[in-house]
């Protein structure tokens, strides 16, 4: 009989201890995209625009590394940032267009991403950080261009734009793509895309490994609770209909909490990151009404 027991305690630990060890594996996946950092596979200077390497740095000291395309005498600047596991030509092929409106714009690689530094994210709290450092190199170095200012954010760079916005009220407003509700929800649908996991008990586990790796509960910078202190910002949704990463249901109830004025785009067909694919002109169209209208 004790043998037996011996021998169930040993399983149950076993089974504990492997539940444990992909949890804490999973949490530094989570904060470190650099595991698959992706190469920039193209250049403004294929697109024919002139543009400037720029550097500057975030809050804690990391080197982040961007691009710059100006549009002579132009004072209305869009700030355009690119999802988790991206760099900024994934967002640049897809936005490039809105300089031909009069726009500068400007794109920058988070950390741990694409030609930045860094070796942790946190999917907001520190990219939220980065996106203030991309504001202030804007602000002391290209002045003029300073003068009104609109956010472009495709998944974690949604989710940083609109906790940036809600507390700069420098922002004139904000096209969020693809961002998802909350971290929770967000990391639940990622493991079971990724493993067929159920959330229960493991994403709990998961988090708390999450929030011990940071300073702050990264939760807290999830777009659930900044969107709704945009009073008066105009807000742009654009989510796919289709979207297998973040379900369209995070969009509905996104553009439920958040103030007038605000837009909701479903693009039919289109998967996660897949809108300006799927949506092709129509995209481009929408896209450009908005910044037309509110920047």
């Amino acid at each position: 009989m004790n043998y037996i027991l011996w021998i169930v305690l040993s399983v149950v630990m076993l089974a504990v201890l492997s539940a444990v060890f992909f949890c804490v594996r999973t949490a530094r996946q989570v904060l470190s995209p650099r595991f698959a950092r992706r190469r920039l596979n193209v250049w403004p200077d294929q697109y024919k625009l002139a543009y400037e390497n720029i550097y500057f740095s975030s809050e804690d000291g990391v080197l982040l590394r961007g691009w710059f395309i100006p549009f002579e005498g132009s004072e209305k600047t869009v700030v355009c940032m690119h999802g988790w596991d991206m760099n900024r030509s994934d967002v640049f092929k897809n936005t490039c267009f809105l300089h031909d409106l009069g726009y500068n714009l400007l794109y920058f690689d988070f950390r741990s991403q694409g030609e930045s530094g860094g070796e942790v994210s946190s999917a907001g709290w520190l990219e939220a950080k980065d996106l203030q450092a991309a504001l202030r190199w804007l602000k002391e170095n290209r002045p003029f261009a300073s003068a009104r200012i609109g956010l472009y954010g495709l998944d974690v760079g949604a989710a940083a734009a609109l906790y940036e916005a809600a507390h700069n009220s420098e922002i004139q407003c904000v096209a969020a793509e693809a961002t998802y509700y909350s971290l929770r929800r967000l990391v639940e649908r990622w493991l079971w895309m990724r493993r067929r996991i159920p959330s229960f008990p493991l994403v709990p586990i998961v988090l708390h490994y999450v929030r011990r790796s940071l300073p702050q509960d990264p939760e807290h910078y999830a777009p659930k609770y900044t969107v709704e202190q945009l009073t008066g910002r105009p807000l742009f949704f654009i989510h796919g209909r289709y979207d297998n990463l973040i379900p369209a249901a995070q969009a509905k109830m996104l553009f439920k909490r958040a103030r007038a004025p605000k837009d909701l785009w479903l693009v039919p067909g289109a998967k996660h990151g897949k809108c300006a694919d799927v949506g092709g002109f129509e995209y481009k169209q929408r896209l450009s009404d908005f910044f037309r209208n509110y920047l």
